[in-house]
């Protein structure tokens, strides 16, 4: 495989950081200086642009690299709008938001526009990656204790994740498998926690958390409301005494933590005070991020340019080695980041995200108003959030739309005429009674379909037609075997027969009934099988059973239960052992089950959704989650007499 040649560019206060790439392998890095004078001469940091590019060409040719051999640039995002972490392509509305500095102004807001220069003029893809605004915060952080305001991201993103990255690769694990807290400490200091690949909560380093060499950090609010009121202040001698005069700045007129470290070494009780302070300060906010993550943290990582400090990291690690082994990468490894990004994506590892896309248009589709139905949205909605997208508000990058049928036939088609209508990028089909008869309606058909929460596929027509290859789908069943042989054969061994409940003509109903049937030949049981069509059959059903001595009775499809009211089934279930493949059935009065969280069903469906929005290879477009649970009813088992046998099955969950 060619090797891939990749530019870094990172724009700092007084120069520009340049790397040159083979691969991950740096063949060639330069710090390229700014004096003050060139800087003082833009009033603004958008109008260094140009002057900066200029310089990166021409130190490239002074050491004689041909920047026609690159094959991608890189460059340090800025404090652009949140966006999920990840590689970027760097489009217009992404340097537009750059040049007005959505979330502040910083020398850093230069790396985009300066790399889709030079990548426009050489013909060769642009990039950033992991830029500061990266907003991953789950949805209990984001909530700032006033209506008016949400908690925002601004992370030392690039630095964070990438030494996550080396630190994962120290152990031969992937980093979106760890639970890791990593406090990046410079001029800022930002101390995120990682889980699942995402910086889950973290505090804004400008104006959150421990103060810093040159930022005051979370400052006492009604003292300095009272500096901003007192009018000797104004606005931006205010923001300088948060960001730049801050910190050991505002203390001892540097910031520079070796400088400080001299004086400490020098015999100061004054500056060990204060540089201990800082050390304390960052503790407690890693203390702080071992709460985010439950207490479950796999490691504590300090890095950043501080972490070179011995004296600052033993403070530090002396306060949280309690919590979890403390590693020290000190150091940037920005240029080294920036190459990874862009490599992972030239090597068609990962896709690079857009930044300014259409904002997603999804429909949610279902039968009626049943419990689970309505869980499913709530989870649909968590998740999406979770991953970024916003709705419902002002900045929305996606709109949900729902219809339910209210278990109407007709009401299906038009919603679909609707959906169509709306240009919906992708439906969600929620429960076997409307997936079937959207499997039947929308044949050969452009727009991306999730059946989520179905038996199996087969309830569908046609799912695995070639001209039906937009349909996916996530199931809430085990395996007839699996289910059966977790309840019933758990609890009675020697059973040699079984009766199952089911309705002639539902389709759900006679693929399990061809299932169990199969299931019985094979473990040579006698099935005894009953076909309820209205309240009546429960009365029958039980008299058949009952004549045929019959114990353990299988329901099939929460059709069948809902079918009936609560009085109606428990003429079943207060007289035999139930067993189904759904909770909500179980809350219902049936016995036990065993069952695939619902939860995982969802979230499987929303992971398809992004997949799909992203573009990327789905492996299988049928997704049955392989965890499952136990679960009982009860005051059921009270009333057959069952509660201690119950009680002795492994991890089971009683519904009151």
């Amino acid at each position: 495989m060619k090797k891939k040649l990749i530019l870094t560019i990172n724009p700092g206060s007084t120069s520009t950081k340049i790397g040159i790439f083979e691969d991950n392998k740096c063949i060639f890095e330069e710090t390229v200086r700014h004096s003050t004078k060139q800087i003082e001469e833009y009033s603004q940091i958008w109008d260094q642009y140009s002057f900066r590019k200029e310089e990166i060409i021409e130190t490239l040719e002074k050491n004689k690299f041909d920047i026609k051999k690159l094959d991608a640039v890189s460059g340090r995002g800025g404090l652009i709008k949140p966006i999920p972490g990840g590689t970027y392509h760097i489009d217009q509305a992404m340097i537009e938001d750059a040049r007005a500095g959505v979330q502040g102004h910083h020398a850093s807001n230069l790396g985009c526009v300066i790399a889709y220069s030079i990548g426009w003029e050489l013909g060769i893809p642009a990039f950033i990656v992991d830029p500061p605004s990266v907003n991953d915060l789950e949805p209990l952080a984001r909530v700032s204790g006033n209506k008016h305001i949400d908690r925002a991201s601004l992370l030392h993103a690039l630095n964070i994740f990438a030494t996550a990255r080396k630190y994962a690769d120290s152990i031969n694990k992937k980093f979106q498998e760890l639970n890791l807290i990593v406090a990046h400490m410079g001029g800022g200091i930002t101390v995120a926690a990682l889980r699942s690949g995402k910086a889950i909560n973290v505090n804004n380093g400008l104006d959150e958390g421990p103060f810093t060499p040159e930022r005051s950090g979370q400052l006492p609010l009604f003292p300095f409301m009272k500096m901003c009121l007192s009018g000797k202040y104004t606005e931006d001698e205010l923001k300088k005494m948060i960001v730049g005069k801050g910190g050991l700045n505002s203390y001892f007129n540097t910031n520079k933590a070796t400088d400080v470290e001299n004086m400490i070494n020098a015999g100061s009780k004054k500056y060990k005070h204060v540089y201990e302070a800082m050390a304390y300060q960052i503790a407690q906010e890693i203390g702080a991020r071992a709460t985010n993550l439950n207490g479950k943290v796999d490691a504590i990582i300090l890095t950043g340019g501080v972490a070179h400090s011995k004296m600052l990291t033993g403070w530090i690690s002396e306060r949280t080695k309690f919590i979890a082994d403390v590693e020290i990468f000190p150091g940037e490894a920005e240029l080294e980041a920036l190459a990874s990004g862009a490599l992972r994506v030239l090597r068609n590892e990962e896709p690079a995200k857009h930044y300014k896309t259409n904002i997603k248009k999804v429909g949610i589709l279902y039968w009626d108003n049943l419990e689970v139905y309505v869980s499913a949205i709530n989870i649909i909605e968590d998740v999406f959030r979770k991953n970024g997208y916003v709705f419902r508000k002002e900045d929305e990058n996606i709109k949900i739309k729902y219809i339910n049928c209210k278990q109407n036939e007709e009401k299906v088609m038009p919603a679909i005429e609707k959906f169509k209508a709306d240009e919906v990028d992708l439906i969600f089909a929620i429960g076997s009674p409307i997936s079937l008869r959207l499997g039947q309606l929308l044949k050969n058909d452009n727009i991306p379909v999730i059946f989520t929460g179905i038996y199996s596929p087969a309830v569908i027509s046609d799912f695995n037609k070639e001209y039906n290859l937009n349909y996916y789908a996530t199931c809430y069943a085990a395996g007839t075997d699996e289910h059966l042989d977790n309840t019933i054969f758990k609890i009675d061994p020697e059973t040699d027969k079984i009766g199952i409940i089911y309705t002639r003509g539902e389709v759900q109903s006679e693929i399990q009934l061809d299932e169990f049937r199969d299931y019985c030949d094979r473990r040579k049981i006698k099935a005894f099988t009953y076909d309820i069509q209205d309240d009546e059959g429960y009365r029958e059903a039980k008299k058949y059973f009952a004549k045929n001595k019959i114990k353990w009775i299988y329901f099939t499809t929460s059709t069948v239960v809902n079918s009936a009211n609560n009085e109606t089934l428990k003429i079943i279930t207060d007289n035999f052992r139930t067993v189904s493949i759904l909770e909500d059935t179980v809350s219902e009065g049936c016995l036990i089950a065993n069952v695939i969280p619902w939860k995982d069903v969802c979230k499987e469906a929303v992971e398809l959704a992004l997949k799909i929005f992203d573009k990327e290879a789905i492996p299988k477009r049928v997704i049955i989650p392989k965890k499952t649970k136990s679960v009982a009813n009860k005051k059921t088992a009270e009333k057959l007499n069952m509660l201690d046998e119950i009680s002795a099955f492994p991890d089971v969950k009683f519904i009151e």
